[in-house]
């Protein structure tokens, strides 16, 4: 035979033992009958939008709201002065891949003058010096303006003259243009024929 569920208190000072169906003061924690301990009811719990804690947004913000409202216009001021530099002031590097002249550059600003330096390594055939032929670094400015300014160096190492370079030797070279509305600089390396009214030679893609 099935056993019979717990009768429903009548009045709200006597519970039903889950165990038994004898009911119970509503007060204590152990059935006096069958000896069994008793569970306190627990009401319905709402749901919560957010954890409570330590992490809580309310807390969250109580504590750090201000320094977020502080950094606000610090943050909204590095973005416009990062605007500002990317349209006005920032300039971009450019180097001409050429597998016979390979050149490594790194660039200097002071005031409005950028010095770029760097080096060039013959990985093609001999330039000797008292030749027609010279190895040459071509770097062109662009400015805002339109403007396009260029200019002819040519690398020299240590124990030859300038744009003599033989097979794996490497020269170094110095370069300065105006950095107000700068906007490209472009950099190619290649064979300069002094014999035919500085003619460039075309380099030979590998």
């Amino acid at each position: 035979m099935p056993e019979t569920p717990p009768l429903l208190p009548e009045d709200k000072e006597h519970i039903a033992c889950p165990h038994c169906t004898i009911q119970i003061p509503a007060g204590v924690s152990v059935c006096p009958h069958c000896r069994q301990p008793v569970l306190p009811e627990e009401g319905p719990q709402r749901p919560r939008r957010f954890p409570a804690g330590l992490g809580a947004p309310a807390v969250l913000w109580e504590r750090y709201g201000k320094w977020i409202k502080a950094a606000g216009p610090i943050l909204l001021a590095l973005v416009v002065l990062l605007l500002v530099y990317q349209r006005w002031i920032a300039y971009r590097v450019t180097v001409v891949e050429n597998p016979s002249l390979l050149v490594r550059v790194e660039e200097e600003r002071k005031g409005d003058v950028v010095i770029l330096r760097g080096t060039v390594t013959n990985r093609g055939d001999d330039i000797p010096d008292l030749s027609l032929r010279s190895v040459g670094i071509i770097a062109e400015f662009a400015y805002r303006d339109g403007r396009v300014e260029q200019k002819t160096v040519f690398p020299k190492t240590e124990f030859r003259g300038e744009g003599a370079l033989l097979r794996g030797e490497t020269g170094t070279f110095e370069v300065e243009g105006t950095a107000r509305k700068l906007v490209e600089v472009v950099l190619r390396s290649e064979i300069v024929d002094l014999g035919m009214g500085r003619k460039l030679i075309p380099s030979r893609r590998r």
